[in-house]
């Protein structure tokens, strides 16, 4: 996986908005705005958490200055690439395979998709319940799947909308009003992705 991520149709911007483009373009007609970030190394200032033969659990502070905090889990899954995405993308099975803890408390108690902008884009809200003192927290999150099929890897991108941020109908085909918060709940933000890559027709690697 670090070879594909690091090849040249992932790390040239221009190279990535023509995969980009290309995509959308298949989808809709709609007009479309990228940015891209520097990469880094996967393994930089993380702490390792937990280590197995499966799957590998690291931690680091976000950003200075910012209120994240950062995981990396990466592992194998006994799938194939399109049904690691199916299961990933299906926000009504989040309950079915996340973890569920009961001590310290971590259960998902809602998970839907909210709106679906177009073919490997959507919006999806998951709330979860914490243990006491916390209150529980819920993210309206916002994917968008990036295809790159030359090595059989999925590239899956998340980023929360807030709720201090003005909704852009024309954008996501969503209102404000299709998302109240409930009583006692914190909205949160998150940045993220994931990737998944073939190993093997029933097997794939995921960051």
């Amino acid at each position: 996986m670090d070879k594909t991520l690091a090849s040249h149709d992932l790390v040239n911007e221009e190279a990535l908005k023509a995969i980009v483009k290309n995509q959308l373009l298949h989808s809709s007609e709609h007009d479309f705005k990228e940015g891209s970030k520097t990469s880094e190394p996967p393994n930089a200032g993380w702490k390792l958490k937990q280590d197995n033969k499966e799957y590998r659990v690291m931690y680091r502070e976000g950003p200075q200055g910012t209120p994240f905090h950062s995981l990396l889990v990466e592992g194998y899954i006994d799938g194939a690439v399109d049904v690691c995405l199916c299961v990933s993308w299906e926000a009504s099975l989040y309950k079915k395979w996340w973890p569920q803890f009961t001590i310290p408390t971590f259960k998902v108690v809602a998970s839907k998709c909210l709106q679906k902008i177009r073919v490997g884009e959507q919006i999806a809200l998951v709330r979860m319940k914490l243990s006491w003192p916390l209150s529980a927290r819920e993210a309206v999150v916002h994917y968008f799947e990036v295809e790159y099929f030359q090595d059989g890897l999925l590239i899956v991108l998340l980023n929360s909308i807030s709720d201090s941020e003005n909704f852009d109908e024309s954008t996501y085909g969503l209102t404000d009003d299709r998302t109240p918060e409930l009583k006692d709940t914190v909205r949160i933000d998150v940045v993220g992705g994931f990737a998944v890559q073939q190993v093997t027709p029933d097997r794939s690697y995921f960051r």
